[in-house]
C-alpha cells in the first residue's frame, strides 16, 4: 500500500468519524471508527468500525450507518478534494473482539500451565 493511500485512508477516516459524531450525534455514541480500506482506483472504500454491543446492536448500526452513506459522500464531495471521492460503506471491526478472545484464551493457558504440577 502505497503512502497516498495511507494519507487517504487516513484523511477519510478523520472526515467521516467527525461528521458522524457531528452529526448523527447521540445516536452514535460509543461508536469509533477503526480503519478505512479505499480501494486502489479510489472509487470504494470500506469504513470499519467497532462499538460496545451484541451482534443485533452492531448490526443495527452497521445498517445505520449504511443508510447514511450517501449523505457522507455528499459531506466528503465538499471537502475533500480528490479526484475521486469514494462511495464508502460500513462494516463492523471485529479485530477488537477477536483479539479479547485470543488474550482470554492465552490467559486460559497460563492459568493451566500453572496449576500443573512441576517435575
Amino acid at each position: 500500500m502505497g503512502n497516498r493511500t495511507l494519507r487517504v485512508n487516513e484523511l477519510l477516516k478523520r472526515e467521516v468519524s467527525q461528521f458522524i459524531h457531528r452529526e448523527l450525534g447521540s445516536a452514535v455514541v460509543g461508536v469509533t471508527i477503526t480503519d478505512v480500506a479505499a480501494s486502489s482506483d479510489y472509487k470504494s472504500a470500506t469504513v470499519y468500525f467497532s462499538m460496545v454491543g451484541d451482534a443485533t446492536t452492531t448490526g443495527a448500526m452497521e445498517s445505520r450507518l449504511n443508510d447514511c452513506a450517501q449523505e457522507i459522500n455528499q459531506h466528503l464531495r465538499h471537502t475533500i478534494t480528490l479526484r475521486n471521492i469514494p462511495r464508502i460503506r460500513f462494516k463492523h471491526d471485529i479485530s477488537m473482539e477477536r483479539g479479547s478472545r485470543i488474550l482470554q484464551m492465552l490467559d486460559e493457558i497460563d492459568a493451566e500451565q500453572k496449576r500443573r504440577p512441576q517435575p
